[in-house]
């Protein structure tokens, strides 16, 4: 494993608050979710899956929303997870 891809294990999305921020927009779906994030819609849906997002995706969402990517993005709970 490379030391870029156990960094980008630890970056997770705050789907839920991605969710309600995007429903009080009217925003539902993932194309909804894509267009004002100027972003691919196949990017959205593989976020929703659980997937990796990189800094350029997660700070088009958290722009888009009006999201702080602190609140976007939470740091790891556990320290045994955050590398040396």
């Amino acid at each position: 494993m490379h030391a870029h891809e156990k960094g980008a294990a630890l970056l997770r999305l705050d789907i839920e608050l991605l969710r309600e921020r995007a429903a009080a927009k009217g925003d539902v779906t993932h194309e909804d979710i894509a267009r004002r994030a100027e972003i691919d819609r196949s990017v959205v849906t593989r976020l929703f899956s659980g997937s990796v997002p990189s800094l350029v995706n997660v700070t088009a969402l958290a722009w888009a929303y009006g999201i702080p990517l602190d609140d976007l993005v939470p740091k790891a709970e556990s320290k045994a997870e955050v590398p040396a």
